[in-house]
């Protein structure tokens, strides 16, 4: 009897309290992931910048996930960013050697056109004195220079002193067939504009000119 008792005993599996096997069964995958403790770099998400109850926006020149950003981001930012500027426009200005905004605001062709488009609107017809030495041999090929300022607008883009006729071909493709045209391309005016005005633009927010005032006042 005390035989058959010892090999029962020998034969008892001892198993572990559920919670207990639950807890042994866990693995690391089952945790939940820890938290990342906030620093001081990161800002709230809700932290004022000082420019929310402006309403000024520029929406219908720039993509969708530019509108929110600084005219100086916007200046640096490739033409792209620009509305209307897709994969092709972007080879055509690519090929014409202009990248970024700032590139396209800068572009000498459209500078050159649109002083044109500019004076011509003060120009009179047959109003030029007999003894006037006024002249723009240096901007125009020479079979345009004795024209008046109108006729100008009206010719190619090719007619501007240096511009050849590939790039005036790449200039049409993107809508600016005549020089009167391209002093009034949109993609130029706009990326004009936007360098401009990067220049009056405050890019501290209003935390950030709180602590500079402070600042000055202990300097």
């Amino acid at each position: 009897y005390s035989n058959n008792n010892n090999n029962n005993n020998n034969s008892i599996v001892t198993r572990p309290h559920p919670q207990i096997f639950r807890t042994m069964t866990t693995t690391r995958s089952d945790e939940p992931a820890a938290k990342k403790p906030k620093t001081d770099e990161e800002p709230a998400a809700d932290s004022p910048t000082g420019w929310e109850k402006h309403t000024m926006n520029i929406s219908e020149a720039v993509m969708k996930a530019d509108e929110g950003k600084h005219f100086e981001d916007l200046a640096k930012a490739d033409v792209t960013a620009l509305q209307g500027i897709g994969p092709y426009s972007q080879r055509v200005l690519d090929a014409l050697h202009v990248k970024t905004v700032t590139d396209l605001a800068h572009y000498k062709y459209y500078h050159m056109a649109r002083a044109l488009a500019t004076l011509a609107e003060t120009e009179t017809k047959d109003g030029r004195l007999a003894t006037s030495v006024m002249n723009i041999d240096k901007a125009v090929d020479k079979e345009w220079e004795s024209k008046t300022l109108t006729e100008i607008l009206e010719a190619p883009t090719e007619a501007l002193e240096g511009l050849t006729k590939q790039a005036s071909d790449l200039l049409a493709a993107l809508g600016a067939k005549t020089i009167g045209e391209l002093a009034t391309l949109k993609y130029c005016r706009w990326a004009e504009a936007i360098v401009e005005v990067q220049k009056y633009e405050n890019l501290l927010t209003a935390k950030e000119r709180k602590v500079q005032a402070q600042l000055k006042k202990l300097s």
